[in-house]
């Protein structure tokens, strides 16, 4: 995967949803330099709502949150219907370390796990691979 592409995400549009306002201003700036369309949300309530809105490619959440955590948030999300996002790829974003709370991650629907801070290169990549983008052509 070659990160030189800025047009890389282009016509994606990706949800992030983290309750701290700063990290996530950095997710979108990362994703929005690859030309993704970005929709930020503070809390799960808000992002659950967002995707009842949107038809979105691709969700990037943080898993410690008040209230509803990412475990919670993509539970939720995997119970919708099909045609309301249930099948969106989801990335997990969170300062805990991979191991066990990747497992968890993993088994409460996301697709893939990162841990913070992420660099550019990892979350780019990682979002892409979810979305099935390929700019090699390899597939």
């Amino acid at each position: 995967m070659q990160t030189e592409d800025l047009a890389l995400l282009s016509g994606l549009k990706v949800l992030i949803v983290d309750d701290e306002a700063g990290a996530l201003d950095v997710t979108k700036r990362m994703l929005s330099f690859y030309q993704a369309q970005v929709i930020v949300c503070l809390s799960a309530d808000e992002g659950l709502k967002q995707l009842q809105a949107h038809r979105l490619d691709v969700i990037v959440s943080d898993i410690i949150m008040p209230h509803i955590d990412g475990y919670q948030f993509i539970q939720a999300v995997r119970n919708f219907p099909s045609e309301k996002g249930r099948d969106i790829p989801a990335v997990a974003l969170s300062v805990l370390s991979e191991g066990e709370a990747q497992v968890k991650a993993i088994n409460a629907g996301f697709q893939k796990y990162l841990c913070k801070p992420v660099r550019i290169a990892a979350l780019i990549e990682t979002v892409a691979d979810v979305a099935g983008i390929n700019p090699n052509n390899a597939h």
